[in-house]
This record gives C-alpha cells, sequence and structure tokens, in this order.
C-alpha cells in the first residue's frame, strides 16, 4: 500500500509524540513538583542505559558527583561526556537521546525541569525588605533563569526573595531541594546543616 503524504506525516508526529520523557527512571528520585518546576536528584548507573527519551521542558541543574556517560543520539551515533562536580547545567527542551552511566561510583546531579514555555514575568514587590543578592557573578543567567552559588553566613540579615526559587543542596551522595515561593522573606536558606547550596532564581 501507498502512504500518502498526509499519512506519512501524521506517522512521523505520532512517533516523535512517543518517546517518554527524561524522568522517572531506574537512578532517579522526585523531589519537587509544583507548577513551576519538577526537580529531581538524578544518577546515572553504570550499564543501565536509559529509554531513548525526549526532554519536554528546557532544563537547568548542578551536578554534585563526578563521572562520566555515554550519550546516543537518535541516529545512533555515541559521544562521551566527563562532568565536574560544580558544572551548571542548561539544556532546551526537545532533545531527545538515551544516557548511559560508565562509572562504577556514578555521576550525581539535581535537574530543575522548567515548566512553561518562557519568562513568567513573576517578581514579588510586597515589602521593603531587601531583596536575595546571590553575589557579584551568576553562576548562569539567561532569559528562564538566574543561578547563584550561596554559603552559610553566622553574619545572615534578612532578605525576601523576589521570584520563585528552587534551592538545591547535596549531602554526601544524595541531593536535595526545597522550592521557596516569591515573598518569602527569611536569615538563611532552608538546608539544614549543610554549608552551602546552589540557588536557581525562576524569571
Amino acid at each position: 500500500m501507498r502512504l500518502t503524504p498526509f499519512v506519512v506525516l501524521c506517522t512521523v508526529v505520532v512517533s516523535a509524540q512517543s518517546y517518554p520523557p527524561p524522568y522517572p527512571r531506574a537512578g532517579t528520585k522526585g523531589l519537587v513538583d509544583n507548577d513551576r518546576v519538577q526537580v529531581w536528584d538524578v544518577s546515572w548507573p553504570k550499564g543501565q542505559p536509559s529509554p531513548l527519551h525526549r526532554h519536554l521542558y528546557d532544563m537547568t541543574g548542578v551536578y554534585y558527583w563526578p563521572g562520566d556517560r555515554i550519550i546516543t543520539a537518535v541516529d545512533g551515533s555515541k559521544r562521551s561526556v566527563s562532568t565536574k562536580v560544580g558544572q551548571i547545567q542548561w539544556q532546551l527542551k526537545g532533545v531527545t537521546h538515551i544516557e548511559e552511566g560508565t562509572n562504577d561510583d556514578s555521576l550525581r546531579a539535581v535537574m530543575v525541569e522548567l515548566k512553561g514555555d518562557g519568562n513568567s514575568g513573576k517578581i514579588d514587590k510586597s515589602s521593603n525588605i531587601t531583596p536575595f543578592a546571590g553575589g557579584a557573578m551568576p553562576l548562569l543567567d539567561n532569559s528562564r533563569v538566574t543561578v547563584w552559588d550561596y554559603r552559610r553566613s553566622p553574619s545572615s540579615t534578612q532578605h525576601r526573595h523576589t521570584m520563585d526559587t528552587v534551592v538545591v543542596w547535596t549531602d554526601g551522595r544524595s541531593g536535595h531541594a526545597v522550592f521557596v515561593p516569591a515573598g518569602t522573606i527569611h536569615s538563611e536558606e532552608p538546608i539544614g546543616a549543610a554549608p552551602k547550596a546552589t540557588i536557581f532564581e525562576l524569571k
């Protein structure tokens, strides 16, 4: 049977939509899920390739344990990637691939999927409390997110989060995250006993 161009197009569209999302999968744990973000603690176990998946959202994150992995594209081509502790991730939605860890001690990260199609424009101006200031130079700054390195200070004073924020910290081989709504006022970020964190301000 000869397929018409319309049937071929429909087949391609259906196939493109049939890829599963990247998470959940083996080696992942959900940390936060709301109308702004999905946040995951992710590892790449050795010898356990992920399904061929498509990233449905723009994604940022931070790697907190070093390691290597092999990424396989839709066309079957492969590339090896080595990642250091503290590296910040930025990836646009639509990427489709397979990932497989290659270390006995797996690469680990906290990944933040940004829901919506762009900048929300949400900025809190409800009080005169000093806005959160991450430092002189962000780790990443684009149209969707600003990422800061945060270190606990014994002389912390109150600050206000003007944007919805995801606070990420680690405890050995485990990643943690909390969502801090715009307008929140506090002296320190809620990171338990951890001395530092990574702050993701959602634009």
